[in-house]
């Protein structure tokens, strides 16, 4: 049976109890089956360099937990920028709220980027990837770029 490989920008801790959505609906598929989730660890480091992030691996029962940390570069325009600063507001109607800053862009793919080369040598030949959100648009054609070859669907 194929492994499933959750990759989305935060991770709920398995091991924890969770409020719902994301954590509870993936954290149970994970769990039942064993698997990977991978993502952003929360940790921001304030002097780290652009695209680059320390990867974290832990195990949870049978999932394994894999996490990177993003410079304050990359956090600040990836995710408060233009994850948060002009997708959400644009996805949901409020145009008023977007901050359409042209900068935030190229992190935006650079952090897209770095997941796809720390996820890319995780995975095994029979991975299911379930890519989750908008804050990782462009990752499933990183992967591919970088010779992934595995199933994967994306759920916005």
């Amino acid at each position: 049976m194929s492994r499933l490989v959750v990759v989305s920008n935060r991770l709920a801790d398995p091991r924890k109890p969770a409020a719902g959505g994301l954590a509870v609906a993936l954290g149970e598929a994970l769990t039942a089956t064993g698997g990977l989730w991978f993502g952003w660890s929360g940790k921001v480091v304030e002097n780290g360099t652009p695209g680059e992030g320390e990867l974290h691996q832990q195990q949870a029962g049978n999932v394994t937990l894999a996490t990177i940390d993003l410079c304050k570069v990359d956090h600040d325009a990836y995710y408060l920028g233009y994850s948060n600063g002009v997708l959400w507001p644009v996805f949901h109607y409020r145009l008023d709220l977007a901050d359409f800053d042209a900068g935030y862009i190229g992190a935006y793919k650079r952090v897209n980027q770095l997941f796809a080369r720390k996820l890319l040598p995780l995975l095994k030949d029979d991975d299911v990837i379930w890519i989750h959100d908008y804050h990782l648009i462009p990752l499933a054609g990183e992967l591919r770029a970088m010779g992934c070859k595995q199933k994967m669907g994306f759920f916005l």
